[in-house]
């Protein structure tokens, strides 16, 4: 029946979910250097996303925080689960955690 193709869809989605995205323990700076690893992406392209080099360089250095606008366009551009990018993550310019 339809409810059960779409049970099994949603478990294979689900699986494939977990073995692609099986970094759970990383904050969304390494996702993006896993991007740029493993998915081909680059820097450079990054900047192309938030407007500038500099503001991808200050992300990357972990010295400003990524705002729900790039996280939004990063996920848009990359399939990358707006979930893993809004994770809490220390950043230099800020006392706490960003997303606390």
């Amino acid at each position: 029946s339809e409810a059960e193709r779409l049970e099994v869809l949603t478990i294979l989605v689900e699986r494939y979910e977990d073995e692609k995205w099986r970094i759970e323990e990383s904050d969304p700076i390494d996702i993006l250097a896993y991007a740029f690893t493993e998915m081909g992406h680059s820097q450079a392209e990054l900047a192309s996303l938030l407007g500038s080099r500099s503001r991808a360089s200050e992300i990357m250095a972990r010295k400003r925080p990524l705002t729900l606008d790039m996280i939004r366009k990063i996920s848009a551009a990359w399939h990358i689960p707006i979930a893993l990018l809004a994770r809490p993550y220390e950043c230099a310019k800020t006392t706490a955690s960003v997303g606390e």
